[in-house]
């Protein structure tokens, strides 16, 4: 841990004094309570790099203090609960949040594991949040249309700038199914490149084609489909790239 990041610790009613040296070491900004209310409103109020909470001798965690540590804000914070060995209801929501757990007693060598263990779990799930938020932000800002469908051509998802190509909204597009927007006299072309691709005999294909929108307008575009597979014999999903090129 960095000298600048921030331990929020409610101690409640044990003196946790042998394992708060310990942590010191760590030379980072520290706050303390033995106050439920308090320590839920700063759990609301500020952004901690851990969090620690205490909840020997509960049944389990209120849910006042549940909503604080789940909070926007500690949103991927890595929170540790303290419980006792016959906090089962503790312990189902520990796992049910999906919080790191130590089981009271325990040494200060056992909570200094499990804090590295918390932290390095939580920074894995903040680069995956990051990595899909980037691939959410390029999806979206393609240049070009972008479709995802299924094997039967129902759509899975697609962009604003297939949208924009087609001259349909969101509404006009739930529920159906690409060969619908297909110019009948380019089906065949359609169906013959994906086959191409289930056969495996390429693995992407590149050819121009007619979609025709809610108006009955035909848009020519150029077509770039390839296959996504779920293991060698298992589609999971087609991906089209289209530009449009005409009217």
């Amino acid at each position: 841990m960095k000298t600048s990041d921030r331990l929020l610790f409610f101690t409640g009613d044990i003196d946790f004094s042998f394992i708060i040296g310990k942590i010191s070491d760590f030379e980072f900004e520290s706050v303390y309570i033995d106050n439920a209310e308090e320590f839920s409103a700063l759990c609301l109020k500020n952004k901690y790099d851990l969090i620690i909470y205490n909840s020997c001798g509960k049944e389990n965690i209120e849910p006042k203090i549940l909503k604080s540590l789940s909070g926007t804000l500690n949103l991927y914070t890595p929170v540790i609960i303290i419980a006792d060995k016959d906090g089962k209801e503790v312990m189902n929501q520990v796992l049910k949040h999906q919080f790191d757990l130590i089981i009271f007693p325990f040494n200060p060598a056992e909570l200094l594991v499990r804090i590295h263990s918390a932290i390095r779990r939580k920074e894995t799930e903040v680069t995956i949040h990051n990595n899909l938020l980037d691939y959410r932000t390029l999806f979206e800002n393609f240049p070009a249309g972008i479709l995802q469908t299924d094997l039967h051509g129902n759509f899975i998802r697609f962009n604003r700038e297939l949208m924009k190509i087609l001259d349909m909204h969101v509404v006009d597009l739930s529920g159906i199914n690409f060969f619908q927007l297909c110019h009948p006299d380019d089906y065949l072309i359609e169906r013959q490149n994906l086959d191409r691709l289930l056969r495996k005999e390429a693995e992407t294909v590149l050819y121009e084609s007619r979609l025709i929108n809610n108006d009955g307008v035909s848009i020519v575009c150029k077509i770039f489909v390839r296959a996504s597979w779920k293991d060698e014999s298992t589609l999971s999903s087609f991906i089209f790239s289209i530009e449009k090129i005409g009217v």
